[in-house]
């Protein structure tokens, strides 16, 4: 990651960060691992904040809270995963070559 230049936009008076820039002639898994380590590592450091709302001295929150709070980070992580795996092809879908094949026939 160290490697990463990020561009950084000034514009009335706010600083906001901005993904690394597309490197040219750039392969598909390199791109995958530029914009991977960049989104998750600003991922952990969001969630790395939400450490500050346990304590107590500073806020009020309940048990049930704290569940839905997880529950929605939790749920959230998992439909990502969830995109990554890969799909068996449904067998059950109609195809005049399935069909033909399982006939044990060569029709036409």
């Amino acid at each position: 990651m160290s490697d990463v230049i990020e561009k950084v936009a000034v514009s009335n008076e706010t600083v906001q960060k901005l993904e690394p820039e597309t490197r040219a002639e750039e392969t598909k898994a390199e791109k995958f691992i530029r914009l991977g380590e960049y989104r998750i590592n600003k991922a952990i450091d969001a969630i790395g904040r939400i450490d500050n709302l346990a304590n107590r001295s500073a806020y009020d929150y309940t048990p049930e809270q704290v569940e839905v709070m997880f529950g929605a980070l939790e749920n959230k992580v998992a439909d990502v995963k969830a995109k990554f795996n890969i799909k068996k092809q449904d067998n059950t879908s109609f195809s005049f070559g399935t069909h033909i094949e399982q006939a044990g026939g060569s029709q036409k």
